[in-house]
């Protein structure tokens, strides 16, 4: 899921951020970070978390008829992509009767189909917030609940620059994790 990649990245800095080496190299780090923010995510990296390494800055040069100078930057930084047969665990942001969907990071509305449910059964509530799946041990999986799923499918999707997938709760130790994250009632 997560890694860190090498990068290259044209940056330009504009006059009006230019100063002296200290004053530049801030302006040239806040560009880059900008640049990734806006990239968001990419088929071959997954999605930018944070940039954390610069390890190279070429030497600048003038772009003539307009004074911005442009750097090669040369920088590792964190990213985030979901591969298939790969474990999880994300949290619920929507259910309904054909499944769930779940965030994980970055990685925004992981669909749970119910096919990938195995012995869940669908509650309707009459406030929608309230809806969930139930298996026969009692386990209920519902809004802001954390579960543990497994990606069985990625798709890139171009248009919207960002990956889709698919998840399933079948398979061992895979569900709703009980109170995760709450303290200790024990003290």
């Amino acid at each position: 899921m997560f890694a860190e990649v090498d990068m290259r990245r044209l940056v330009v800095v504009e006059p009006h951020e230019l100063g002296d080496v200290l004053h530049t190299q801030r302006a040239m780090i806040r560009r880059l970070l900008q640049d990734v923010d806006t990239l968001r995510c990419s088929e071959e990296h997954g999605y930018y978390v944070a940039v954390t390494t610069l390890e190279n800055v070429s030497e600048g040069k003038i772009r003539h008829g307009t004074g911005s100078v442009i750097f090669w930057v040369d920088f590792k930084c964190i990213v985030f992509r979901p591969f298939v047969k790969e474990i999880v665990e994300a949290v619920v942001v929507k259910v309904n009767n054909h499944g769930f969907f779940a965030d994980c990071g970055p990685q925004e509305r992981i669909l749970v189909p119910k096919k990938n449910m195995t012995g869940f059964e669908y509650r309707q509530e009459e406030v929608e917030t309230y809806n969930s799946w139930r298996d026969s041990t009692g386990s209920e999986i519902k809004m802001n609940e954390v579960v543990r799923l497994q990606i069985v499918a990625t798709k890139w999707d171009a248009k919207d620059r960002t990956y889709l997938a698919v998840g399933s709760l079948n398979g061992d130790l895979l569900g709703h994790l009980p109170d995760y994250g709450k303290e200790d009632s024990l003290g």
